[in-house]
C-alpha cells in the first residue's frame, strides 16, 4: 500500500507538499499540484482516514438517535428517512451512526456519552417535541446539531421541516372542493411538534372554508395503524356523521380505511380519506391512498448539508419544505 512518502518521492516533492495538495491547506504551484495528483493516481494512494480525522479532531460521523416507543421503528416513514439520510451521508463521505433509546430521559445521557467518547461530530434530531429538552441541552453543551422539525420556543438553532400546516390546509380545501363539509381528523399526540402544526393546519383549513370546528370529529391517537383503526371504529360506533377523513400520517389513514371496509363503507366512494407522508405502501393500498408527499431525498440532503455547516461552525438558514398533494382513488 502506497504511503504519503511514496507519493512525495514519485512527484519529487516533500511530504508536506503532498499534504497541502490533499487538504488544500497551503500554497502549491499549479504544475506541482498536477504532478502530485498524477503521482497519487499512479500509485493508487488513499489517505488514512483515521489519521486525517485525528488531525482535524473530527470523526466524520453523524449521530442519529431513534425512538423505540410506540413501535416507531416499524413505521415505514422512519425507514424512508434513514434511507434518505444514508444516501446523503454517502454523497458527502460521512458515516451515519444510529443509536436507539426508549426512555426520553436517557436520550440526554446517550447524547453526552456519544459526544464525550468522540463517536460522532454532532447530531440530527428527529421526532421533535414542542418543548424538547434535547435542544437546550445540546446548545448548552456546545454540541453541533440540526433538527428535523421545530419546537415551541424560537431557540435560534438550525432546522429543516416540512410545512405540515400548509399541507393540511390544502387537504381540507381539496375535500371542500369535492363537496365535503363534515371532515373527521385523526391526530397523533399534540406534544409532537409536527402533530401540532398539522392539527393547526386542519383547523385553519376549516376556517378558510367557512366551516365550524367540531371536536367530536377529532381523535387523538397513537402513531400506528391500530390507532387509526380503533379511532375510526369509535367515530362509526358513536354515529358522528362525516363524509371525509384526514389522518396526520399514512399509517393512521391505512388503519382508518380498514375500519371503513369492515363497516361496509368504501373509502373513496362512501368516505374520502387523505393521509400524510406518502410511504411506499400508500400507493398499494385498497384503494390507493391520497396523501401529502414528503420529498425524502430533498429532506435528507438538506439535513446533512445543514449538519455539515453546523459542525464547521458555519450557519445555513433554516429550511421549510412544502409537501405535495398526491391524488389517488381514496379521495
Amino acid at each position: 500500500m502506497a504511503t504519503i512518502w511514496d507519493v512525495a518521492q514519485r512527484a519529487g516533492v516533500s511530504p508536506a507538499t503532498v499534504s497541502y495538495v490533499l487538504n488544500n491547506s497551503g500554497p502549491v504551484r499549479p504544475k506541482t499540484r498536477e504532478r502530485v495528483l498524477r503521482a497519487i493516481a499512479e500509485l493508487g494512494y488513499h489517505p488514512h482516514a483515521g489519521a486525517r480525522q485525528l488531525k482535524r479532531r473530527r470523526t466524520d460521523t453523524v449521530g442519529l438517535i431513534l425512538p423505540t416507543g410506540e413501535r416507531r421503528l416499524s413505521d415505514p416513514f422512519f425507514l424512508e428517512l434513514i434511507h434518505a439520510l444514508g444516501d446523503a451521508c454517502a454523497m458527502h463521505q460521512l458515516d451515519l451512526l444510529i443509536a436507539t433509546c426508549r426512555d426520553p430521559a436517557a436520550d440526554l445521557r446517550l447524547i453526552d456519552r456519544l459526544s464525550k467518547e468522540r463517536r460522532v461530530d454532532g447530531f440530527i434530531l428527529i421526532d421533535l417535541q414542542r418543548h424538547d429538552p434535547r435542544v437546550p441541552h445540546l446548545q448548552a453543551a456546545g454540541i453541533p446539531f440540526v433538527a428535523f422539525g421545530r419546537i415551541e420556543e424560537n431557540g435560534g438553532f438550525p432546522w429543516v421541516d416540512v410545512d405540515g400546516a400548509a399541507g393540511m390546509q390544502e387537504a381540507v380545501a381539496y375535500l371542500v372542493g369535492k363537496g365535503h363539509r363534515r371532515i373527521a381528523y385523526l391526530s397523533p399526540p399534540l406534544s409532537f411538534t409536527f402533530a401540532h402544526h398539522r392539527f393547526q393546519g386542519y383547523r385553519q383549513g376549516l376556517l378558510e372554508a367557512g366551516l365550524s370546528f367540531d371536536d367530536q370529529l377529532v381523535q387523538i391517537i397513537p402513531l400506528t395503524i391500530e390507532g387509526g383503526y380503533q379511532a375510526t371504529q369509535v367515530l362509526l360506533e358513536v354515529g358522528i356523521p362525516f363524509t371525509a377523513l384526514i389522518a396526520a400520517t399514512d399509517l393512521m389513514a391505512l388503519g382508518a380505511m380498514r375500519a371503513l371496509h369492515e363497516a361496509g363503507r368504501t373509502p373513496g366512494q362512501d368516505v374520502a380519506v387523505i393521509g400524510f407522508d406518502d410511504i411506499p405502501i400508500a400507493a398499494q393500498a385498497h384503494p390507493p391512498l391520497t396523501t401529502l408527499r414528503q420529498p425524502m431525498d430533498q429532506i435528507g440532503e438538506a439535513l446533512v448539508r445543514t449538519w455539515l455547516a453546523a459542525v464547521s461552525g458555519e450557519s445555513l438558514p433554516s429550511m421549510m419544505i412544502s409537501p405535495t398533494l398526491i391524488c389517488r382513488e381514496s379521495a
